[in-house]
């Protein structure tokens, strides 16, 4: 058994109880973890052992780094990332494979119920909790994460974790998180001049239910803005990803039922020709439908600050919409809820 552990330097600053802070500390979170270096000699063990696959567990806010990370990695992989949010994992993760388990609380019952049967068909695992259940009989390597933070503004704290570990697992050039962390820093003080303010976003958000709809990279982007608009504003909100959208979505504008929809494409440096005409051919169509369409680009060096870059910013818009809404971005009354029913 070896254990990997990790300080933490959480900013004085931070709010745990105020999702605006949480927001705003954003870049810095990138940066507020520092790995122990027997976890990457670990990975990079691993590495060398040579594995068939990683498998990443999780739930909601906790599932979201797994989410990204593959999806990021997935075309310098030479072997399959696969995303388990659910009680079980395939038969095909087996003792040739890495398990990445995340649960902020630790107590997550389908990540927990995925990581005993992971730990009992013999995987090697990575376990990235702040408490409960995951920490207190771990039998593999643990990252311990601060405890409480609100899971969903944790994304930047367990990417900074797992994106290393996966990259060292694949022997991949590890991420500069400190360049990235500067770059959203700087890019979040000039949001109106090389996007759009947050609050103007989320006002035109007011009243409708926004469709994020993404490419490659920017999917699981288009996935996280739809979260939090449930999450933090309270609202309605789907995404759905080109250019498999285009062969069914596209033709269930014609009566949304008195109900407004605004499309919001997330767009990249990065894209195909082919996808490149198929989003602006997409965005011509909504726009005779009068659905006012918004593009919004983020002009990242790389596709994972593309990505962080438009996350960032909606996640504020999520922020300026829950004051719109009159809503407190942080209670989750009815997960709550739900979890306490399960538990009786």
């Amino acid at each position: 058994v070896m254990y990997g552990t990790v300080t933490m330097t959480i900013p004085t600053t931070i709010k745990p109880d105020n999702m605006r802070n949480l927001v705003e500390h954003f870049p810095q979170l990138l940066t507020s973890l520092r790995l122990d270096e027997a976890l990457l000699d670990i990975s990079n063990k691993y590495h060398k052992e040579g594995l068939s696959g990683i498998c990443f567990l999780g739930m909601g806010g906790s599932s979201i780094t797994g989410n990204y990370v593959a999806t990021l990695l997935l075309e310098d992989s030479e072997i399959p990332l696969y995303i388990v949010r659910d009680y079980s994992i395939p038969t095909f993760v087996n003792k040739n494979w890495v398990v990445i388990a995340v649960s902020y609380s630790g107590n997550t019952e389908e990540t927990l119920s995925s990581l005993s049967m992971a730990t009992k068909v013999g995987c090697r695992i990575f376990a990235i909790a702040s408490g409960g259940k995951m920490t207190s009989d771990a039998k593999y390597s643990l990252i311990h994460l601060p405890k409480g933070l609100q899971p969903r503004a944790t994304l930047p704290l367990m990417l900074s974790a797992v994106l290393p570990v996966t990259e060292t697992l694949l022997g991949l050039k590890k991420t500069n998180f400190q360049e990235l962390e500067e770059i959203l820093a700087k890019k979040a003080t000039t949001w109106e001049d090389w996007l759009a303010p947050p609050s103007e976003v989320a006002h035109l958000f007011y009243e409708k239910i926004p469709l994020f709809i993404g490419t490659k990279h920017l999917v699981p982007v288009a996935y996280r803005a739809k979260c939090q608009i449930n999450e933090n504003s309270k609202a309605l909100a789907f995404y759905s990803e080109i250019p498999e959208s285009n062969h069914n979505e596209i033709e269930s504008f014609v009566d949304t039922y008195g109900c407004s929809v605004i499309p919001i494409f997330l767009r990249s440096n990065f894209e195909t020709s082919e996808i490149e005409r198929r989003l602006s051919v997409t965005c011509d169509l909504y726009n005779e439908m009068e659905l006012g369409p918004l593009n919004l680009r983020a002009h990242g060096k790389t596709k994972l600050e593309e990505m962080l870059l438009l996350t960032h910013f909606l996640d504020m818009v999520s922020v300026e919409l829950a004051e719109l809404r009159d809503v407190n971005p942080v209670s989750v009354e009815r997960i709550t809820e739900l979890k306490h029913r399960l538990s009786d």
